[in-house]
């Protein structure tokens, strides 16, 4: 290497330095000023502020040996990975650790792995850092989307390989992290859903020996499942009507939904929330349109036409019973979830036109004939309410789809084993 060579590194090396000192000032900035909305939500919602002693990197957590640390942010992440972690424990027998983001993540991640679960860390290398001291992973897999630029440095500068799994990019997050790429380190392998995706990666710069399509994840899907006493509960409230569920809902959604259930006949609703914090918000809203509701934590459901679901890791369990699913997030532009819940159960789902979140998925369903998405929503959801054989062949197509795709677990698993054995 010539002395222009080294200038050039050198010179190249300041400029990333300056620009991570950048993205960490900007980071803590942006902290400082969300502080306040932090604050007045946990005061109010009793949210986030329990979660803020961990996110600093105070966890109480110890391991002696190494460890494999796997994070996930939410409900919908946590069940994609449960079924990879527990082959983990069983072929690998090292010792997991599970962080999460969000509150109903967390209370499912400690009810599979009581006292070895905590939140992850602020993107500051020192709040890494003390949990990287504690817990001492000689590998982490991240689900999906999380890309911490200090995070992913602090991992290489202590030789602690990451691998991204399940990984999607939406239009959304591609945009955004090709305009972050610069101070992005890299994951050491990428385990991709789709080839779009794995496309996306090379464009960000990845080899194509280190990403790899293997699947969705979610497509070996394992639903919990209801309770006899639940299972009993439901039936019966649900007679002889049909039963509507929608499921994952946003902020709006609820009061098209209740207005639109409100011109049906013989059909029973149950509306489950996004987020918990709103519960009560829906319950609200449900009892100023005159509404016969019923809380699922209430356990006696009586006569009520709507059953509002304030619970955390039902839903999935509750497709099994399903007519008609609508998948909420998608009537409104929040960009959808994922449908492959209500698919598992060969449920008939119906879509709002926002699915930009999902789209590789939606649209494979759509042209499997494994789902109706439609503007006109309502209309979808009364015509098939009306139609047993279609709501039957919607469904049929659906679980179709699910058995032909998976198989992802036990790809990723061997590739895993390599940085483990």
């Amino acid at each position: 290497m010539d002395a222009i060579d080294v200038r050039r590194d050198r010179r190249a090396c300041a400029t990333l330095i300056r620009l991570r000192h950048l993205y960490s000032f900007l980071y803590t900035c942006a902290f400082v000023i969300s502080l306040p909305y932090f604050l007045v939500k946990g005061l109010l919602k009793k949210k986030y502020l329990h979660s803020f002693r961990e996110r600093f990197g105070g966890i109480t957590l110890r391991s002696e040996t190494p460890s494999l640390w796997i994070h996930a942010v939410s409900v919908g992440e946590f069940l994609a990975v449960k079924p990879l972690a527990r082959k983990l424990q069983k072929e690998l027998g090292i010792r997991l650790f599970i962080s999460t983001t969000t509150l109903t993540g967390q209370r499912l991640a400690a009810e599979f792995l009581p006292g070895a679960t905590f939140y992850f860390p602020f993107d500051w290398s020192w709040s890494i850092r003390r949990i990287l001291e504690k817990i001492r992973p000689k590998l982490v897999l991240i689900m999906e989307t999380e890309l911490w630029p200090n995070f992913l440095w602090e991992m290489r500068r202590q030789n602690v390989p990451v691998l991204l799994v399940n990984g999607r990019l939406s239009d959304n997050s591609f945009a955004w992290y090709r305009r972050m790429r610069t101070v992005l380190p890299k994951f050491e392998e990428c385990f991709m859903q789709t080839e779009k995706d794995a496309g996306r990666m090379k464009d960000l710069g990845y080899a194509s020996d280190k990403v790899h399509v293997t699947g969705n994840l979610k497509f070996d899907f394992q639903p919990p499942s209801l309770s006899d006493q639940l299972r009993t509960l439901l039936k019966t409230w649900k007679g002889g009507n049909l039963l509507w569920i929608v499921g994952s809902t946003m902020p709006g959604e609820e009061e098209l939904i209740l207005s639109a259930f409100t011109q049906l006949e013989s059909v029973k609703l149950l509306l489950a929330p996004r987020h918990p914090e709103r519960f009560q918000d829906v319950a609200e809203l449900a009892s100023r349109k005159g509404i016969a509701y019923v809380r699922r934590s209430n356990e006696n459901f009586g006569n009520a036409s709507v059953i509002i679901l304030d619970s955390i890791g039902e839903l999935a369990a509750c497709y099994e019973l399903a007519d008609l699913v609508t998948i909420g997030g998608t009537i409104l532009n929040f960009g959808g979830h994922n449908p492959i819940e209500p698919a598992y159960f060969a449920r008939a789902i119906v879509s709002g036109p926002h699915y930009d979140n999902f789209k590789t998925i939606f649209e494979e369903f759509r042209r499997r004939d494994a789902i109706v998405i439609a503007k006109d929503w309502r209309g979808a959801v009364q015509a098939l309410l009306e139609d047993s054989g279609r709501r039957a062949a919607i469904g049929t197509s659906a679980r179709e789809f699910i058995a032909q795709n998976n198989g992802a677990t036990d790809v990723v698993l061997q590739y895993i084993k390599k940085y483990v054995d």
